[in-house]
This record gives structure tokens, sequence and C-alpha cells, in this order.
């Protein structure tokens, strides 16, 4: 039975609603033949047609049924409160003039250290690894194809494994804090074991990194103190901490963060005694001077390379090393280039070892965070291969003499003296009267980068500073240094 009076009223709503979807049609249509004649502006590449032809793709009619989800209330119906867009040339411009109220190692008289270091580099790094062969190449999973990438990989192998004093080298992984932590967990695969003690001298950076990476995995890092004289890992802390409980190993970082060389010999023989494996992360160019930690007995060894021909760059790209004894080496993260022969006894490389997760079981893989830094490693490769044996010692040399006689000047200075004893390589700790973050500030008006302030928590006190000196700093630099510093230190005595 029909509900009396209905019909008219069903009438009226479907009129209601063939009005409105006709305006909203007309509306869409406007907003679309606007859109269709939108062109690109500044950076907004696409023109009316790219956005409708996306919008249709997706089913939409316009940009307002894109964002419709989206509640009303945190909408912004304007424009952006933003300057007018600049030009590109206009924009270069505004940067370059911002980037001079940096102040860097280009243009400031640079003493900084502490893990990164300001050397020359040779003009033929840049002119060999800027060729497209190397700087586009591609990972070398097709030997046939890439010959000359595989044998300069090899060459880094080989060379860093002669500086280091280890036989089995990697292709690098990110830089030196990875590298240790990497390290870290070869002892821990290695042994089985979960706890590794860490000297407390190591860079900031370096222990932050083997926290984060080795905690989530179980692992416990147990601090053994240092000497408060010397600064020299104490051997006596490192024998209870390895007494209490089984161990997978010892790091050291030689120098480490006062800018003393650790007795790396004494070290392995504690380990030796507690039958754990001893991994040492060191300078490279310490390796110039005196016996590398592999030479010394260290079953891992791990460095930062950026020294090895690579610039400062504010932090990065670096590449990490690792070099370690032959019993550890199926646990060696990233990938091994090796030497063979192919089905007609033509001598080849290839890739002889590369666990990572993508090649094998998840479970099964060496590391998770292999990547690695192939173009640094070239750079690294063609530095080592640029100086020789002669000439690499010859620079090491130079860094430290130069170290040296820069640290007994400003000890001469009333009131800075050594902060720790030990035997120092081209940076060294230094104790001033004053806070070292006031008196970096200081030095830095007056364009010296004075160094680093070493952690209260490490030196004892805020007047710690980290002062690291290279061939490239010449005697005018260092008179320069020594005149900035004592005034500094004068106007604080008045």
């Amino acid at each position: 039975m029909p509900i009396v009076g209905a019909q008219p009223i069903i009438l009226q709503a479907s009129r209601q609603f063939d009005r409105r979807w006709r305006h909203n049609l007309n509306v869409n249509q406007r907003n679309t033949d606007a859109l269709v004649k939108r062109r690109p502006t500044g950076y907004n590449v696409h023109t009316g047609s790219d956005i409708l032809a996306m919008l249709q793709a997706m089913g939409l009619d316009s940009l307002e049924r894109l964002l419709e989800d989206i509640p009303a209330e945190v909408r912004l119906r304007r424009e952006l409160d933003l300057p007018v867009a600049l030009s590109e040339w206009e924009l270069v411009r505004d940067v370059r003039a911002m980037s001079t109220l940096n102040r860097t190692a280009t243009t400031h008289v640079s003493f900084l250290g502490s893990g990164a270091y300001e050397h020359h580099i040779p003009a033929v790094v840049d002119a060999i690894a800027s060729r497209g062969e190397f700087l586009t190449a591609y990972t070398p999973y097709q030997p046939e194809m890439s010959q000359g990438l595989l044998q300069v990989l090899f060459e880094f192998q080989t060379l860093v494994g002669r500086l280091l004093g280890r036989e089995c080298v990697n292709c690098s992984v990110y830089d030196g804090a990875t590298a240790l932590a990497e390290a870290c967990w070869m002892i821990c695969s290695a042994s089985g074991r979960r706890r590794i003690v860490v000297s407390e001298a190591i860079f900031a950076e370096y222990g932050s990194v083997l926290e984060t990476y080795l905690t989530p995995r179980g692992v416990s890092l147990l601090r053994a103190t240092t000497d408060p004289l010397t600064g020299l890992t104490n051997v006596k802390s490192l024998q209870a901490l390895l007494s209490a409980a089984e161990t997978a190993g010892v790091v050291l970082q030689t120098p480490n963060a006062f800018g003393v060389v650790e007795d790396v010999s004494g070290v392995v023989s504690c380990c030796r005694q507690f039958g754990v494996r001893l991994c040492v992360s060191v300078n490279p160019m310490l390796c110039g001077w005196i016996e590398s930690p592999g030479e010394l007995g260290a079953d891992i060894v791990t460095c930062e390379g950026q020294p090895l021909g690579l610039p400062l760059s504010s932090g990065g790209p670096y590449v990490g090393i690792i070099a370690c004894v032959k019993s550890l080496e199926r646990y060696l993260p990233g990938r091994l280039v090796g030497r063979v022969h192919d089905l007609n006894g033509r001598l080849g490389y290839a890739l002889v070892k590369e666990d990572r997760e993508q090649h094998v079981a998840r479970d099964k893989a060496t590391s998770h965070i292999c990547s690695n830094q192939a173009l640094n490693a070239i750079r690294v490769t063609v530095y080592l291969a640029c100086l020789g044996d002669s000439n690499f010692k010859r620079l090491a040399e130079v860094n430290a003499t130069r170290a040296a006689s820069l640290r007994q000047q400003l000890t001469s200075l009333p009131g800075v003296r050594s902060l720790r004893s030990g035997v120092h390589f081209n940076e060294f700790g230094l104790e001033l009267p004053i806070p070292a973050p006031l008196f970096c500030r200081r030095m830095s008006e007056r364009g010296i980068l004075a160094g680093v302030p070493v952690a209260p928590g490490l030196a004892g006190h805020d007047r710690g500073l980290l002062v690291a000196m290279t061939e490239t700093k010449s005697v005018d630099d260092v008179l320069c240094y020594v005149d900035q510093a004592a005034q500094c230190l004068q106007e604080s005595a008045r």
C-alpha cells in the first residue's frame, strides 16, 4: 500500500540532489580547467595536465578530493608565509654567503683531531679516483666485466694488510667506529660469548656506536679504567674484569682519547693469559712510526681510513677498515677480493667471500650493515701507493716531531701542563688553567681551531684539551698558536 504524500517528497529530494550534483560538477570542471592551464613554477615541475593525469589514475577528479580525508580544522587554507621564491643563481649566491659564517679547517688554522685529521692529499689521488671507471663503478658481481675495480680493491687489501700487520682485510665498511663495532661482533661470534671489556679511553663517538650496535644484541660492555698519571689502560683493571666472568675480548684505541699511545704488547700478554682476543682501533699513521698492533699480536686491527687520502668533509663519507688473523676470516663482514685463475689459466680477480644477508640466510650473515666504501678505499690505495714505505714512515715521523715541539712550547706557558704523561704521537692532551670550551671559543675568534675538549668525565675536570698536529702545519702556524694561546690565558689572569 503506497505511502500517501511520499512521491512529492522523493521528487523534491531528487531535484535537490541533481542541483548539488550539477553544482559540484561545474565547480570541479572549473577547477579542472584551471588545473590544466597550470604551468610549472620554480621548483614545482608538474604541469596541470601532469597533475590531472595522476588524479585520474587514482580515480579522483580534483585535488580537493585528494585531501578531503584530512580534517578541515588542521588544514591550512592560505598560502605559506614565506619570502618570494629565489631564482637558482640567487639561491646559490645566498647559500654561499651563509657558508662564510662557518668556522672550518679552510677558514681557520686547524689543530682539531680526535679521530679525523687534516693531512695533505696528493693531487694524483683525486685525479685517479675521479676517473669514470672508478667513480661510477657498480658492485663487481660480474668479474669478467670488473677486473679493473677488483684489482684495485685487491691492492687495497694487500697494502692495508701490510700497514696494519694482519693478513685478512675486508673491502671496507662505513667508517672507523662501525669497523670497531663489527670487529667486536666478530669476536663475540667466534667465541660464543657476549661480554667485551672496553678501555674507557676510546673516543666518545666510538663508544656510542659500540653501545648502539652491540647492546641490542645482548652484548655487555664493561669499562676498564686508565692510569690517572700516564693515561694508559690499566692492566690490573683489565685482569680484574677478565677474571670475573667469561669474556669474548678486549677493545683498545691507540692513540687513545688522551692522545696516549697504548701499550699494545702488554695488553696482548694479558689477553693471552685469559684466553681472550684483542681488538685494537688504531690511527693508521701511527703504523708508520712504531710497530703496528697486528705485528704486536692483536687479533683484529681496525682503523678509520680518513687520514689516508680522504678530506675532512665535515665528517664524511669516510672508510672503515678491518684486518684480522686468518682464523677469524670467516667472520669478516663485507667482501673479500681474491686473486684467481680462469678455466684457461689466466690470472684474474673475483669476489671470493661476501657473507652478507642478501646472499645467505639472514641468521647466517656476518653483518647486516656491511655496505662498503669502495670509492674511498680506492683513494686509500692510491694514497699509499703514491707515498710508498719510506715516504709514509717519513711523514709519520714529521707528525710526531712537530706534535712534540708544539707540546713542549705550550706546556711552557704559565698554568699549562700535560694532561697525561704517556707517549704521544700526533696529538696530545693538555690541562689548561681555564675551561677548555672557553679557551677554544677565544682561540676561534682569533682564527685558530685550538683542539677538541676532553670529556670532563674522562679528564676529571673541564680543562682538558686534545690538540692534534699534522704535516700541514708550518713553523709559523705553531708560533702563532703559542702566541695567541698565551694572550688568551693572560686575559683570564687579569
